[in-house]
């Protein structure tokens, strides 16, 4: 017997629900590398610091004629990850696929409804994991140091110089693991306090940008990519998170050849998608069809020594 829901292919709300995906990404994600597997529990190589740095006696490299060069092998170390599964799923009753006027469209709605939940507890499992002090070997509190707060102006001028603090944090990373960092998270109220800061305007005077944006700022502090975090909290009455700043680094691509600072591993099916989707008629709920949505993952700090967490940025 055909039921109702026979007009919605699964085919339809996978493809929904990866739309959304790629329209509205977790820009988070961009900043630890993905590293898909098809397991869901296994292990990670990582790099070992102190093989990468291994010089020994400059003597043995010298060679003359016909003999072997020195050699020598890379050393890793293994870091176990569980994957996590996190679904959410929305009932449509027949009488909301029947009866809606346009510009609704229960369907679609449901699947984005879906994938928003899912995008936003996503968003709140990687503050937890990289956004929080003690979770980088390099931890500053600007209302405890001898930097100043990034808001704070006498007479109209501002007092702390972002660029020269943020060379300095590069600086604490670099000269500890020879990585330059390459990626950077700022919270909605350290860009407000970037974009009105005296000290970057100055330097914008031998730039042709008349405007400061988070393309300018990635330039002055020499980051590959500047990420602002500006979700809404639940009650939505703040941002999820606040006066925060993290620099770090990541490689281009995961690689067990060089280090980074966290990765998130991603559980992908058999058709390689990391977002799976479900339609599950539910005959106990006057036939309603649930539409289920579930990401599998799980982020990972890899290496402390290459983040530094910076709280109280601004007042």
């Amino acid at each position: 017997m055909a039921h109702w829901s026979d007009v919605i292919a699964p085919a339809y709300v996978r493809n929904v629900a990866n739309r959304y995906m790629v329209d509205n990404p977790l820009e988070a994600f961009d900043i630890f590398p993905a590293v898909p597997t098809t397991r869901l529990t296994g292990y990670l190589a990582k790099y070992n610091k102190s093989d990468w740095f291994k010089v020994g006696s400059v003597d043995a490299y010298r060679r003359s004629g016909a003999t072997e060069s020195a050699g020598d092998d890379f050393a890793t170390d293994k870091q176990a990850y569980t994957i996590e599964e996190f679904a959410f799923h929305k009932d449509v009753t027949e009488d909301d696929r029947n009866e809606y006027d346009n510009p609704y469209d229960p369907i679609n709605d449901a699947v984005d409804f879906v994938m928003n939940r899912l995008s936003r507890v996503l968003l709140t499992n990687l503050i937890d994991t990289y956004l929080a002090t003690g979770v980088w070997a390099n931890n500053i509190d600007l209302s405890d140091s001898s930097y100043d707060q990034w808001d704070a102006t006498t007479n109209g001028i501002s007092d702390a110089d972002p660029v020269a603090y943020v060379l300095n944090w590069m600086e604490l990373i670099l000269k500890t693991t020879g990585y330059k960092p390459n990626k950077m998270i700022i919270t909605w109220d350290v860009l407000k306090a970037l974009k009105t800061n005296t000290k970057i305007m100055d330097k914008m005077k031998t730039t042709n940008d008349k405007v400061i944006t988070t393309d300018l700022l990635a330039r002055l502090f020499e980051v590959d990519k500047l990420t602002v975090l500006s979700a809404v909290n639940t009650t939505a009455t703040d941002f999820m998170l606040t006066k925060k700043v993290f620099l770090g680094y990541t490689p281009p691509r995961p690689t067990k050849f060089a280090p980074s600072a966290g990765y998130h591993m991603t559980y992908r099916n058999f058709r390689r998608e990391s977002v799976q989707t479900r339609k599950i008629i539910m005959e106990h709920l006057n036939n309603a069809v649930r539409i289920e949505g579930k990401i599998m993952t799980k982020p990972l700090v890899v290496a402390t020594d290459l983040g530094c967490f910076v709280d109280n940025v601004v007042g």
